[in-house]
């Protein structure tokens, strides 16, 4: 039954991660993503920062006695020629560091759920892992993992980082998970490639009044898309995994089955499907449907945005976007691309710190010693550039900006061990930036955070344990009806909305709803908000 339900509940959370901007961009993580506002770091000229220490060692550290043998469990993609060198690195660096051995545990996207699933569920030797807070609550029922809370004198360094942020990583009094450094607030965009969207006469400051709340300010897209498609008749005007309807202006609570509408600025949890908004969203996205600005297939369609547009026949594409969005979708696609942000005011809520973390298993053979790890692993830019760029002088070199950049000769093409994954790690604002990013990326994540309306929920993570069986139905029912409406692709929008709502309740949606309800009202009630 146990496995039943973290699978189950697995597959819901990545399905949620995968069918709503709500969830960040993790999916399509770059090399640089976000620091969190009132972090301790000091972002330098190189683009790297340094998070200061708050002594030579850390409580937990034992310099003298046997090493510990520290589990670490994180996702990698570039487990081929390099792997080994840089297993062995990080293990001689830790070593030498905080007198603790290092195994290194990869995994994929695809054997990440099966492994941690066949590892917990077994008691295997694993310290530290990542996961999604979907997950976290039955985590915490089957023993799994340990409350953060008990360790917290071994993580001085991230506890001082985060501050209070770290509340957001509570499910009911246990510290469930530490929320890697990336990108906070929710945000989505429209990529365009610059070189058509200025051919055809337009440019980034047409679109600065594009807001959800005023439905008309969408008109000039579908002004530029008709240019478009009049100078590239066999061009598609916009397409990916994504589209306008899946935008965020609401606290989410994790999986938007109930949320937080008007920015989070609300305390009573609605059914957002049911909105004006959503409504109106989904008529737009069914003009551009039929007027043949999708494509035919974009229901079906399983290839990303990326992928389309550097393939030469897509003009745009939507996304979750953050301050680096341009840089990035141009080492992806090979063109320059103008970011439209379409979602108007970004909201920051408790799934922006915590949708992905690190847990400290209980099957750690020495709990405060593996959370001394990551305290340390949290503010070693060294350990950050071996796990994700690899070794310095052969995977990556620093250059003159005193960014990571491949060697000469090398690319992303022919690279040995290159991950870019640094929004899945502990903090990758300890470690190098890649070249081509701003050199200020940190102080412009910092900024982002900043201008973000915080969900008056923040710190609050609801538990589904009660209404299992609901969200995975829920989430079948997404899985039916979801894309089609989100495309457009409908005979009439108010019947196929009442059609999925119908679906959705029929589901326990109404369930979810009353138990997020009564589990937010308790929280504020004992936080002083109610």
């Amino acid at each position: 039954m146990k496995k039943r339900i973290f699978c189950a509940l697995m597959a819901a959370g990545m399905m949620a991660l995968s069918f709503t901007a709500c969830s960040s961009d993790g999916g399509s993580s770059s090399s640089t993503d976000s620091s969190s506002s009132g972090s301790s770091s000091e972002s330098t000229a190189s683009g790297s920062s340094e998070t200061a220490s708050t002594g030579d060692t850390a409580p937990g550290v034992d310099m003298e006695g046997d090493p510990y043998h520290v589990t670490f469990m994180y996702l990698n993609i570039s487990e081929g020629e390099g792997y080994d060198e840089v297993s062995a690195a990080v293990n001689e660096l830790s070593l030498s560091e905080i007198n603790m051995e290092t195994e290194l545990l990869p995994v994929s996207y695809g054997t990440w759920a099966s492994t941690l699933q066949t590892m917990l569920a077994s008691n295997e030797q694993l310290d530290l892992f990542m996961d999604t807070i979907n997950n976290a609550p039955t985590s915490i029922v089957s023993g799994y993992i340990a409350d953060w809370n008990e360790y917290m004198d071994y993580i001085p360094d991230v506890s001082s980082y985060y501050g209070d942020e770290m509340q957001a990583g509570m499910v009911g009094d246990f510290m469930a998970t530490i929320g890697t450094v990336k990108e906070r607030p929710n945000n989505s965009g429209i990529i365009c490639r610059t070189d058509i969207m200025e051919e055809v006469g337009y440019s980034l400051e047409d679109f600065a009044d594009v807001d959800p709340d005023n439905p008309a300010s969408y008109d000039v897209f579908d002004e530029m898309f008709a240019a478009v498609k009049a100078a590239y008749p066999d061009m598609t005007a916009i397409a990916g995994q994504q589209a306008l309807p899946s935008l965020c202006t609401f606290d989410s609570l994790s999986d938007s089955f109930g949320v937080l509408e008007d920015r989070g600025q609300t305390t009573t949890v609605t059914n957002y499907y049911e909105s004006q908004q959503f409504k109106d969203l989904v008529t737009i996205s069914k003009r551009w449907y039929d007027a043949g600005y999708y494509s035919a297939d974009a229901v079906t369609n399983q290839d990303t945005g990326e992928t389309l547009l550097k393939a030469g026949n897509l003009f745009s594409f939507f996304v979750g976007i953050k301050p680096n969005t341009a840089q990035e979708k141009l080492a992806q696609t090979g063109y320059e691309v103008t970011v439209i942000p379409v979602a108007g005011q970004t909201v920051y809520s408790s799934y922006g710190y915590n949708a992905f973390g690190f847990y400290l298993a209980n099957a750690s053979e020495d709990k405060a010693k593996a959370a001394a790890y990551y305290n340390w692993a949290f503010q070693s830019g060294d350990f950050h550039d071996l796990i994700n760029w690899g070794i310095e002088g052969v995977d990556w070199v620093e250059d003159e900006n005193g960014q990571a950049a491949f060697p000469e000769g090398m690319d992303g093409q022919n690279y040995r061990y290159h991950n870019d994954l640094g929004w899945i790690y502990p903090n990758q604002t300890a470690g190098h930036t890649w070249a081509g990013n701003p050199e200020n990326i940190w102080e412009m994540y910092e900024e982002d955070t900043a201008s973000a309306v915080k969900s008056l929920a923040f710190g609050f993570t609801y538990d589904p344990s009660n209404v299992t069986d609901q969200v995975i139905a829920c989430t079948a029912v997404n899985s039916q009806y979801q894309k089609t409406l989100w495309f457009g692709a409908v005979d009439d929008v108010d019947a196929a909305i009442a059609t999925y709502n119908e679906a959705l309740y029929g589901a326990g949606l109404q369930t979810i709803i009353d138990e997020k309800q009564a589990q937010l009202d308790a929280w504020l009630q004992e936080n002083g908000n109610a």
